[in-house]
């Protein structure tokens, strides 16, 4: 059966934000220690960098190549709510949002500053913000979508809030190794055990270029294991999810 570029549109978007977005973001966040056996860097720079780096390079080209589609699905006319109804209208208002946000995303990541350019704070809060925007306002996008359709494609809306649900766990899961590694690090900081290349850092207030993989406090090994273990599980998860969303949708 032939898809119409609507159902391309919702396709293309799952992929970009439930299994891409959420995984580069992810290592974003969580991803800066960990070590994929004795490989720190990969093409010149961290992994966890590179990984992050092409997850999010994708994200915004399918939004793109999604949001033409049903602009042209659409003959370039904005949602009626009287005849597509107020969800659709609602999510067509924070879809753009979203794309500018992309938009905007994608500048950033053009010119961007060094890792140890003093304005280099200026380009991490707003990459930070306008990520964590878009990503968050993806989800009652997303779930507009399917409260919308779910008169003829009932399975949609519980499979995303399964996945929505999930990833309020990986995140407070992640949030609390993140924490005991950082009261772990400071503690070994208090008791002196930091290593030289480290608190010469700190003494010359310079900061590590965690993009080229400098970062040398990388936390305890077990936790970074526990990490990669749950990144990996929501990896398998999203795929899943977004997979059996995908098939309820082109049926």
């Amino acid at each position: 059966m032939a898809l119409s570029l609507t159902q391309y549109h919702g396709l293309i978007m799952i992929l970009a934000w439930m299994l891409f977005g959420s995984t580069g973001i992810l290592f974003a966040r969580y991803g800066r220690s960990l070590r994929f056996g004795a490989r720190q860097k990969l093409l010149g720079k961290a992994v966890w960098f590179q990984i992050h780096r092409f997850l999010l390079s994708l994200t915004p080209l399918l939004t793109l190549i999604s949001f033409l589609l049903v602009l042209v699905q659409a003959g370039g006319q904005w949602v009626n709510p009287q005849i597509s109804g107020l969800p659709l209208f609602v999510h067509s208002i924070l879809g753009s949002i979203i794309l500018c946000c992309v938009i905007i995303q994608i500048w950033l990541a053009l010119y961007r500053c060094h890792p140890q350019s003093r304005f280099r704070f200026i380009f991490d809060w707003s990459h930070r913000i306008t990520g964590l925007i878009a990503f968050i306002l993806s989800i009652p996008t997303i779930f507009l979508s399917t409260s919308a359709l779910s008169l003829t494609r009932p399975n949609l809306f519980p499979i995303f809030s399964c996945w929505a649900a999930w990833m309020v766990i990986i995140m407070i899961i992640l949030e609390t190794i993140q924490y005991q590694q950082r009261v772990a690090a400071l503690a070994m900081a208090n008791n002196g055990r930091v290593g030289d290349a480290n608190q010469e850092n700190i003494g010359r207030n310079v900061r590590p270029d965690t993009e080229a993989g400098t970062n040398i406090n990388v936390g305890n090994q077990r936790h970074n294991q526990i990490k990669l273990l749950i990144i990996f599980f929501h990896i398998i998860i999203s795929i899943t999810l977004s997979v059996s969303l995908i098939v309820f949708l082109c049926k």
